[in-house]
C-alpha cells in the first residue's frame, strides 16, 4: 500500500522505543485522523495526537515507496550483495 492508499480511520502499528527501557521497543497502536502531503496526524486509544513522516511509516513497513522507487530500491540492494574487493594495506601508507 504507498501513501496514497493509506486511509483515513486505518489503524496502524508503529514500534516505538520506550524511554524507561533503553533498548526495548514497544508496538503503539494509532489510528490515522489526518493527511498531509509530506505526513499523517495519527491518534492513540487515549487520545494523543502525533504526526508521522511518511519515512516513519516506510521504516515501520506500513506504506511502500511509489512502484518506481520501490524498484531502483530493489536494483541498489541486488548491486550491493556479492563480493567485493577490500583495500589492502592501512589508509595513507603506500605500498612498496
Amino acid at each position: 500500500m504507498t501513501y496514497e492508499e493509506l486511509e483515513v480511520n486505518t489503524e496502524i502499528a508503529i514500534k516505538e522505543k520506550s524511554h524507561e527501557e533503553q533498548r526495548t521497543h514497544k508496538t503503539v497502536r494509532y489510528t490515522v485522523i489526518k493527511k498531509y502531503p509530506g505526513m499523517c496526524i495519527v491518534m492513540d486509544k487515549r487520545g494523543r495526537r502525533r504526526g508521522i513522516a511518511i519515512g516513519e511509516l516506510i521504516m515501520n513497513k506500513i506504506i511502500t515507496q511509489e512502484p518506481y522507487f520501490e524498484s531502483l530500491r530493489n536494483e541498489h540492494i541486488k548491486a550491493s550483495k556479492g563480493w567485493h574487493k577490500k583495500d589492502s594495506g592501512v589508509a595513507g601508507e603506500c605500498a612498496p
